[in-house]
């Protein structure tokens, strides 16, 4: 798709389908399509193999004629590099079970080859609706399952919805009239509701879509298919991230005085003087003393530190650039003056001024520092960001701060160097 049609397919879609309606695109021109059924099935089982190796299926759900399955009898059914593809895991897996589900919601963790696609699209995406509060993940779902082992759902997430093998029917139905029969919440048998339904059938190289207030159901006449998905979550609001940005700055602002128990006594003592906070007649004439000092403190704010707390929050949540997790990083050797460092350019170290003090902020992955204002580390940054290979000791010296070390080993410890 050339990038005249994607922005054209973006506006309609957003103006037509984002958290409006369900889509179905027929041949897809996306650029996740270039993620093929083998990358995939690579991916799976290089996660399989992280749970393997850590003991630990996180991630992965297993049902088993629609029963969740427990965790530790789950590692000895993920795939394996000697299944060689889906149907591969498929023939081995219906010797076991005639109806099974397999859940892994944590690729992006092994997704560095393929990120380019997945960036792309959502980049594209983003800048049509606007940043997701909370995160975008990647699930797949794969196996014979005849409907969604947890029945008739709502997620808080739009969802875009790939298959890869086999094809996949999706039946919707509006929040609207399952407000009017919530016998359909969790339904398993929801015949006599079908003709209420939307249904999408989609295959490989076909996208669906469907809005995070659409309630759903995956079926199938018991065939196998395998089918990847991004889910936007959008349930978290701009009040909840406004709570969190201003929580450590009013945490601060405070600071004992905001550990108080108690409300109506001065710093936790008995006042010597009993004072009455309403008149006979119930009206509330004034606040208690804690409140009333509470008020002073916020109001000693200035506008540059309201910034700044929202700066932080702001190069967390973008900084992750939308996603849930990352690929797993190799650990870095102890970074040094000699060290020779480069960003590819998908890395990129977002950084800002801040504007209460004379400090810099960078973030990268959700790893945010607070520097003291540097040249020489700025120019360092920057350098990074055009994709250049950077020997430390040309920017920092011999003479520099150790602190500024310990800020860019704590950069490569999150990933941001390759």
């Amino acid at each position: 798709m050339n990038p005249s049609s994607q922005q054209n397919f973006w506006k309609k879609f957003t103006k037509t389908n984002w958290e409006k309606a369900p889509l179905l695109l027929q041949d897809s021109a996306s650029a996740l399509q270039e993620i093929k059924e083998d990358q995939i099935f690579s991916m799976l089982v290089e996660y399989s193999n992280q749970c393997r190796k850590l003991k630990s299926p996180q991630g992965f759900k297993l049902f088993v004629e629609g029963q969740l399955q427990y965790a530790e009898d789950l590692l000895q059914f993920l795939p394996v590099k000697k299944d060689k593809s889906f149907l591969g895991y498929h023939t081995r897996m219906e010797k076991y079970f005639s109806d099974y589900c397999l859940v892994c919601d944590e690729l992006l963790q092994v997704s560095q080859e393929n990120r380019k696609p997945l960036q792309q699209f959502t980049e594209n995406l983003f800048s049509h609706v606007g940043f997701p509060n909370r995160f975008v993940e990647m699930g797949l779902y794969l196996g014979n399952y005849k409907k969604t082992p947890f029945g008739v759902h709502v997620d808080g997430c739009g969802v875009f919805s790939f298959p890869v093998v086999g094809k996949k029917t999706f039946r919707l139905w509006t929040p609207k009239f399952v407000e009017k029969n919530p016998a359909l919440n969790r339904a398993h048998n929801y015949s006599k509701f079908k003709k209420h339904s939307q249904v999408l059938e989609a295959r490989p190289g076909d996208m669906t879509y469907w809005p995070s207030s659409a309630w759903h159901i995956a079926e199938s006449d018991g065939s196998f298919s395998a089918t990847w998905s991004l889910g936007i979550w959008v349930d978290r609001s701009h009040f909840d991230v406004i709570l969190e940005a201003l929580g450590p700055l009013l945490q601060k602002t405070l600071g004992l005085h905001g550990e108080t128990k108690v409300t109506g006594q001065k710093n936790g003592q008995k006042s010597d003087k009993k004072k009455s906070l309403h008149s006979r007649d119930g009206q509330v004439v004034d606040l208690p003393q804690n409140f009333q000092e509470t008020i002073l403190k916020i109001e000693s704010l200035s506008k540059n530190q309201l910034y700044d707390a929202f700066l932080k929050s702001w190069l967390e949540l973008s900084s992750k650039q939308g996603f849930k997790t990352f690929p797993r990083q190799t650990p870095r050797n102890k970074i040094s003056l000699d060290s020779v460092i480069q960003t590819s350019s998908l890395k990129s170290i977002l950084w800002s001024k801040n504007k209460s003090k004379n400090r810099i902020s960078c973030a990268f992955q959700g790893t945010v520092l607070e520097l003291p204002p540097s040249h020489e580390m700025l120019r360092l940054i920057k350098d990074l960001n055009l994709g250049k290979k950077c020997r430390i000791s040309d920017y920092l010296g011999l003479s520099k701060n150790k602190k500024d070390l310990a800020s860019i080993q704590i950069l490569a410890d999150a990933g941001a160097f390759s």
